[in-house]
């Protein structure tokens, strides 16, 4: 019963490390993506510049090149970071899902020990601010420490308004 349990945790786990993985490698092609598409506009202003200014269109030529080359060079290399990311991303989800089914109390372990930690420091927090009855936020005020009374220096008899010793 608790292995069937801790199976399905960890192939719950899994799952969901392979999805996060897959996420990160979808967004990261998705930035990819837009950057290509930006240097695309980039090189297309650049080209209609060279064709209203006849005295620089040699330079601009050269510039329109050296840009596309930097295109071209840019979307070869995020193709490769991306394939990069999401082959690391799976073969992480992949070492974290074999540490779990070979060590599952470990996992279970680790996992209260973070769930402490982070309980510590929302606590910790907390503290600096307490909360009144209405669920608004106020300070909270050091304690004081005891006033004494002041002591009436002068001659031997005691003051008229302290009562007799």
């Amino acid at each position: 019963m608790m292995n069937d349990t801790s199976s399905e945790t960890v192939r719950n786990l899994e799952r969901r490390v392979t999805e996060a993985g897959e996420a990160v490698g979808e967004r990261v092609q998705s930035a990819t993506a837009v950057a290509a598409a930006a240097a695309g506009q980039a090189q297309k202003m650049v080209q209609d510049a060279t064709a209203t200014t006849t005295a620089a269109a040699g330079q601009a030529k050269k510039v329109v090149g050296d840009a596309s080359e930097a295109a071209q060079q840019a979307w070869s290399q995020a193709g490769e970071v991306t394939a990069d990311v999401v082959d690391t991303g799976r073969r992480a989800s992949q070492a974290v899902s074999r540490q779990i089914r070979e060590h599952p109390l470990l996992a279970v372990l680790v996992g209260v020990a973070v769930g402490y930690v982070a309980g510590s420091w929302v606590r910790a927090g907390a503290g600096d601010q307490a909360v009144d009855q209405e669920g608004s936020p106020r300070r909270t005020q050091k304690p004081t420490r005891p006033r004494h009374k002041p002591v009436i220096k002068g001659g031997g008899a005691a003051a008229p308004n302290h009562p007799p010793l």
